[in-house]
């Protein structure tokens, strides 16, 4: 029996994984890992809470095995998917995705994160529809907002992050309107309040001074379905070749 991740079961784990990770990076107040190292940090934590969950997991999967010899639909062009990864797959019995994951740092426009996007629908395309169906993508991704002079308080961070979570909503809606047969929608994966620091006081007595500039760094997924009665290669933009089966 084929088993599936729901949306909600899928969300709960993103959040524990974003979570976990966050929290290590506040405990090491001069973390200075950058966006790769970062990258690799909620990847691991991710991957772990699923494992965690008992699923079956893998890192830096290779889509062509995704699409293989009991999954792909008839139309798939397998060789077209190349060298293509995803950051996190689940699988059933290392044959059936159930959830392919992509992650990114340092988001503010929707194109940031296109190629993802574009992996993921890709990818689904290429499946059964019995399999495509079944398959949830989520392009976990983070927004940071750096503080400055005129950019230092709670407010005036909160309002430039919900500025930018508002930009790539509109921009999601269009982008879904160009992918007929999968549906967008972006989720928070932190409580309202969480990763906004204003700037500070800092000292003792009437020796203080304002520190580092405050500034706020939040996490979002975009979840992704198959809407489609049958499944075409039409995932991947410029995909001219056909199978000639």
């Amino acid at each position: 029996m084929i088993k599936q991740i729901t949306d909600a079961e899928l969300l709960a784990t993103l959040k524990k994984g974003v979570k976990k990770a966050t929290d290590v990076i506040a405990r090491v107040t001069d973390y200075r890992g950058g966006p790769v190292t970062t990258e690799y940090l909620l990847t691991a934590d991710i991957a772990r809470e699923l494992i965690e969950q008992d699923y079956q997991v893998k890192v830096e999967c290779l889509n062509r095995n995704l699409v293989n010899g009991m999954t792909k639909n008839a139309a798939a062009v397998r060789k077209s998917l190349g060298s293509c990864r995803t950051d996190i797959v689940v699988w059933q019995n290392e044959v059936i995705p159930l959830a392919i994951i992509e992650i990114k740092i340092g988001v503010k426009t929707l194109q940031k994160i296109a190629d993802d996007l574009e992996k993921i629908t890709g990818t689904i395309d290429m499946l059964k529809t019995q399999y495509a169906s079944r398959v949830v993508g989520a392009s976990v991704f983070q927004v940071h907002v750096g503080g400055s002079d005129k950019l230092s308080d709670i407010p005036k961070l909160t309002a430039a992050i919900e500025k930018i979570e508002k930009k790539l909503g509109t921009a999601l809606r269009d982008h879904e309107k160009t992918k007929p047969g999968f549906s967008f929608a972006m989720h928070p994966l932190q409580p309202a309040n969480a990763g906004i620091v204003g700037q500070e006081l800092e000292g003792d007595g009437d020796d203080l001074s304002w520190g580092v500039h405050g500034h706020a760094t939040r996490f979002y997924a975009v979840l992704i379905r198959s809407t489609k009665p049958a499944i075409t290669t039409s995932g991947f933009q410029g995909l001219k070749e056909r199978s000639q089966e």
